[in-house]
């Protein structure tokens, strides 16, 4: 504003010059809160957000916090370790026997051994990288009338050029996100075989269609299980934006690709009235869910609380003290109480302290730290079902897990361009992350799916009977 319209506006009167301060006030705000928001954004990271750690800056990268326990690298004193188990039916045994006593030197002849004792065994596994090759021989028969006929193929043997084993292969690494050229590339070089990506692709293409009963089958087993957790992540179909969802049981995960994140999608991947209990973050999509059906992810609720705790004033000391509190709640939980009453007796007093603290931010001036913490509060019973339910954990950790698979697929693949690469997605995803859970060979069972398919004979089923 130049001085010639100051001193116009000053002329103009006392209600003039109020409507002036009043208008430059209004924008001031306006401009400090977008400047805060801008600020909050800059400032997002994994620690206070749900970015994953790959998106943090160089400088949110420094300032994670780096606890040194003071132990050295490795396994610590008392570690029970792990080993691979020996094999129970080798494909073949070589004995060797001993030439000279260690004891006195002597030779000891062959050939009259006496063993003493059971022998050490030494098991050393090696990949026979071998292609078969079955050549049918379909034959033409002349008939009396004249008419030539042609042999058909017959069942389980594969209408293209490659077998059962092929198209499973294809599939595994295609689910290891490998991309299809890739996948051209490495079975020739592992095997010899002459592939185009276009081969892949219907390689996919057949296993995809194969697996569609076991997909149903892992849908009916999830709908079932007494606890779920649930997430979502964007998934593009030739740059349009999609959303991959999962919802994840003890033994089991369904992957499910849908055009919108909204309440329909998370009805269509849980149920309309969903059983049990679904472990989710605060996304409004999941209202539909009872408080006494939900357990809100406390991992997400930290972040959220470090966030709470960045902003300036009393805001951040309201974080900051609720950031503690959570922090005893999860250590009680590390402590593994005994029982559900026992976690309910350790968490009260932080519980209760929660309670006082997000009550005092609800009454509070600012008003998007008083929205978080009435919205906190309207459904407060979520935060704690962990601690009335058996079997419910406290955060969401199974399903992020589970989806950070297909967020790397995402980030290498860009999405799909089809609804048959959906579907592919969601039944590699899912098929993949199923056997995962249960300790599966994901290409065995793919090999054995197939073969069943090209058979006309059930397909095996992928989870245990109850």
């Amino acid at each position: 504003m130049e001085r010639v319209d100051v001193d116009r506006v000053f002329d103009a009167g006392r209600d003039a010059v109020a409507a002036v301060i009043a208008g430059q006030a209004a924008r001031i705000e306006e401009l400090v809160a977008r400047v805060e928001q801008l600020e909050r954004e800059a400032g997002r990271s994994s620690r206070n957000s749900s970015l994953p750690p790959s998106r943090d800056s160089p400088d949110a990268r420094k300032a994670r916090p780096k606890k040194r326990s003071g132990r050295k690298q490795g396994g610590q004193p008392g570690h029970p370790g792990r080993h691979r188990e020996m094999v129970a039916d080798p494909d073949r045994l070589v004995d060797h026997w001993p030439s000279a006593c260690d004891g006195c030197g002597g030779p000891i002849a062959g050939g009259g051994h006496v063993r003493d004792g059971d022998p050490v065994r030494h098991q050393v596994s090696e990949v026979v990288v071998r292609t078969e090759v079955t050549e049918h021989r379909r034959m033409r028969v002349r008939c009396g009338c004249g008419r030539r006929t042609l042999a058909g193929l017959p069942a389980g043997v594969a209408p293209g050029a490659f077998g059962p084993s092929v198209a499973a292969a294809a599939a595994t690494l295609t689910a290891a996100r490998v991309s299809r050229r890739e996948v051209a590339r490495l079975l020739g070089d592992l095997f010899g075989m002459q592939l185009s990506a276009a081969s892949v692709e219907a390689l996919l293409k057949q296993a995809s269609e194969t697996l569609e009963d076991p997909y149903v089958e892992v849908l009916a087993a999830v709908d079932k299980s007494p606890v779920r957790g649930a997430d979502e992540t964007s998934f593009p179909r030739a740059g349009s934006t999609q959303w991959l969802s999962v919802a994840t049981a003890e033994s089991a995960a369904l992957f499910q690709i849908a055009a919108r994140r909204d309440r329909d999608s998370a009805k269509a991947l849980l149920g309309e009235w969903p059983e049990g209990v679904i472990v989710t973050d605060r996304y409004a999509v999941y209202l539909f869910l009872e408080d006494s059906r939900r357990q809100l992810c406390l991992a997400h609720l930290a972040r959220d609380l470090v966030a709470l705790a960045e902003r300036p004033g009393a805001p951040a000391k309201l974080g900051r003290k609720l950031t503690r509190e959570l922090s005893c709640v999860f250590a009680a939980l590390n402590d593994a109480p005994a029982d559900l009453a026992a976690l309910r007796a350790a968490i009260a007093p932080h519980r209760d302290r929660i309670h006082e603290l997000l009550t005092q931010g609800a009454r509070c001036r600012h008003p998007k730290t008083r929205r978080f913490c009435q919205g906190l509060l309207a459904h407060e019973a979520a935060l704690w079902t962990f601690a009335h339910v058996p079997g419910v954990p406290a955060t969401n950790n199974v399903s992020e897990r589970a989806l950070r698979h297909a967020v790397l697929w995402r980030k290498t693949s860009y999405g799909t361009q089809t609804s048959h690469g959906d579907r592919l997605v969601e039944r590699l995803l899912t098929i993949r992350e199923t056997c995962r859970l249960q300790g599966r060979r994901l290409h065995d069972y793919l090999a054995d799916v197939i073969a069943a398919d090209l058979n006309r004979q059930p397909i095996p089923a992928l989870l245990a009977p109850p």
